[in-house]
């Protein structure tokens, strides 16, 4: 019985390196990620900008996030294609159980802070229900990953939001800088909303 199960799965091996072989090595393993790493206070454009940290409070009025939201991650990197490093960061909104925040975000939202005008831009991450109605991408300590993944030598933002339970599913979601805005290059969730 045992055999009979190694074969199955040594089949399963085989058959998706001939898949990975015939659609060429994925972009992201080829793709060079970003080195920059978090600083105590960061400068972009001249300008000194507060440090951020995992677990903060965020507030920015002019996005009107809500109470609740948190930076989940962040990095600093060029992701408008314009040379000058932009703040990514990922927020979400978090809860407190027994004086501690939850492990699992909802709501999650990419903002980044603009290198040159200092000004944020929002993508939520939304989804749409079977009913039609919206609601934002929720995950267990999700992350950001920054790198060239769309092969235009400027840096994606790659979202991966682990959902937990046994199951070991985590959603992703790739963004990339096209003409003025964030477009969405994948989601493996096909509700997610542009």
């Amino acid at each position: 019985m045992k055999n009979q199960y190694a074969k199955k799965i040594s089949l399963l091996v085989v058959a998706g390196f001939i898949c990975a072989v015939a659609i060429k090595t994925p972009q992201v393993l080829l793709a060079k990620q970003s080195t920059s790493v978090p600083q105590e206070v960061t400068q972009l454009n001249g300008i000194t900008l507060p440090k951020l940290e995992i677990g903060q409070k965020f507030i920015v009025p002019e996005l009107e996030l809500k109470e609740n939201t948190y930076v989940l991650d962040y990095k600093f990197s060029d992701v408008q294609g314009d040379s000058v490093a932009d703040n990514v960061i990922l927020v979400g909104t978090k809860e407190k159980f027994d004086g501690k925040l939850d492990a699992y975000a909802s709501d999650l939202s990419i903002i980044v802070q603009d290198g040159k005008t200092h000004k944020y831009l929002k993508y939520a991450w939304l989804n749409k229900g079977t009913d039609g109605s919206l609601y934002g991408e929720l995950g267990r300590e999700p992350n950001l990953i920054i790198g060239d993944y769309t092969g235009d030598k400027v840096d994606d933002i790659i979202v991966t939001a682990p959902q937990g339970g046994n199951g070991g599913y985590v959603d992703h979601l790739v963004l990339s800088w096209q003409k003025d805005k964030y477009k969405v290059v994948f989601s493996d969730n096909e509700a997610t909303v542009e």
